[in-house]
């Protein structure tokens, strides 16, 4: 409950400058920040001794500190805007120094909070003393030089609300639940399809371009996804009515590198028709391996 908390408290804190460490981890061991309504007892933000805060005797990362000087890691942190308060993405670059003690474990840790969809809450050291906190990050993947990809993440943006609190917002208490399901699931997907239309706007295999007709086609399909992985744009590809409908039937799917694999249920006449050939192809992330791994042996009928 207080992790949950500290980070709930990180979501709600977004924006806000601290001066000090008094407002991040009290004033000593002995005085920590008191209980509040997000932490229900005494706790820590950060304890600014390493960039990665892993509690003591846990096994994921709690909240991690971005100090960009040159001295440190240099420029981790791709900003949306000039005004440095929303990150689009963060380069969290793992401890380097060949005598660090902890930094097996807080590699360790990254990686669990990795597999396990764990948030972290993010500090940016503006200057020494000066930290502004930017909310909550979630660690989406592991580049092959170790730095690890940490993308903006929020409580207050999900669309998974309790079927009680949908219910009032309708305020029908009648409500059919499977109604409720439905409105949720519709909710999901329009936050993912402009995910997805951030990055690209086009079909990843024909190129048609026109928004309305494109297709936010989950790779690992919702009813089998996890809460993040349904809003998790590697779980993800945006296609046309007709590429979308194969995919979705298991009619095609993609390699780790992009190239399309076609079904032999498919007639030349048919993938002829659609522009299938072997080497349509498609630019794919890292990050997407894992969910067309599955695609491949789960839905894909070759």
């Amino acid at each position: 409950m207080t992790h949950e908390g500290i980070l709930k408290k990180f979501d709600f804190l977004k924006g806000d400058l601290i001066v000090g460490k008094a407002g991040i981890k009290g004033v000593n061991s002995e005085e920590m920040l008191p209980p509040d309504p997000h932490v229900p007892e005494a706790h820590i933000l950060h304890n600014l001794v390493r960039g990665l805060y892993k509690p003591a005797g846990k096994s994921y990362i709690l909240s991690y500190q971005a100090t960009e000087s040159s001295k440190n890691y240099g420029k981790q942190i791709i900003w949306s805007d000039e005004s440095e308060t929303e990150f689009l993405r963060i380069e969290m670059a793992p401890p380097d120094k060949e005598n660090d003690s902890c930094k097996k474990s807080d590699i360790e840790a990254a990686r669990y909070n990795l597999n396990h969809n764990i948030p972290i809450g993010i500090l940016h050291k503006i200057k020494k003393g000066h930290n502004r906190i930017l909310g909550l990050g979630i660690i989406t993947s592991e580049r092959n030089d170790g730095v690890f990809i940490v993308e903006p993440y929020s409580f207050k943006e999900t669309f998974l609300q309790p079927l009680e609190e949908l219910k009032s917002l309708t305020k029908n208490e009648e409500i059919n639940t499977s109604f409720l399901a439905e409105v949720v699931q519709r909710r999901g997907q329009a936050i993912f399809k402009k995910k997805l239309l951030e990055d690209s706007a086009k079909c990843a295999i024909c190129g048609m371009d026109e928004p309305l007709l494109l297709i936010a086609s989950h790779i690992k399909p919702w009813k089998y996804s996890s809460d993040f992985e349904r809003l998790d744009k590697f779980n993800g590809l945006l296609l046309c009515p007709n590429h979308d409908k194969l995919f979705d039937q298991g009619l095609i799917t993609f390699t780790d590198e992009g190239n399309v694999i076609i079904s032999s249920f498919l007639t030349p006449k048919t993938k002829n028709k659609l522009g299938l050939t072997e080497n349509s192809w498609t630019h794919l992330d890292e990050a997407h391996k894992k969910y067309l791994s599955w695609h491949r042996e789960n839905c894909f009928k070759a």
